[in-house]
């Protein structure tokens, strides 16, 4: 395996995307976490509408440097949108307790993975 796909999988544990998502919020270590923390339909909203451009910025830098893998700025880039979703884990395990999040959350997710993870090689 790769550096490259190594830190890729390290960086959507940390975002916690992972293909058990779903089942993850069932687990009892979830349990502990204060449901109304972030609860109101408004705050998941507006974390969505941020998560979503996050998203597509990523993809849009992500696209680029399979293009241009010598883009030091591209590069740059990429550390900055990474750093920007430091620390959104814990919102995101108490946000997927509400299904109107959820879905909407993993459809992001599924469009955000499948844009940075490499093809399979035959």
């Amino acid at each position: 395996m790769s550096n490259q796909n190594s830190t890729r999988r390290g960086f959507f544990q940390k975002l916690g995307i992972t293909l058990g998502a779903a089942a993850l919020i069932e687990t009892e270590a979830l349990a502990s976490i204060n449901p109304n923390k972030f609860a109101t339909n408004k705050d998941r909203d507006d974390f969505l509408v941020t998560y979503e451009i996050w998203v597509d910025e990523y993809i849009e830098v992500v696209e680029k440097e399979k293009l241009t893998k010598s883009d030091i700025a591209n590069k740059q880039r990429i550390m900055e949108l990474s750093a920007q979703a430091d620390g959104w884990q814990d919102q995101i395990k108490e946000y997927l307790q509400h299904d109107d999040f959820k879905s909407r959350y993993i459809s992001l997710s599924k469009k955000f993975a499948a844009s940075i993870t490499p093809d399979l090689e035959a």
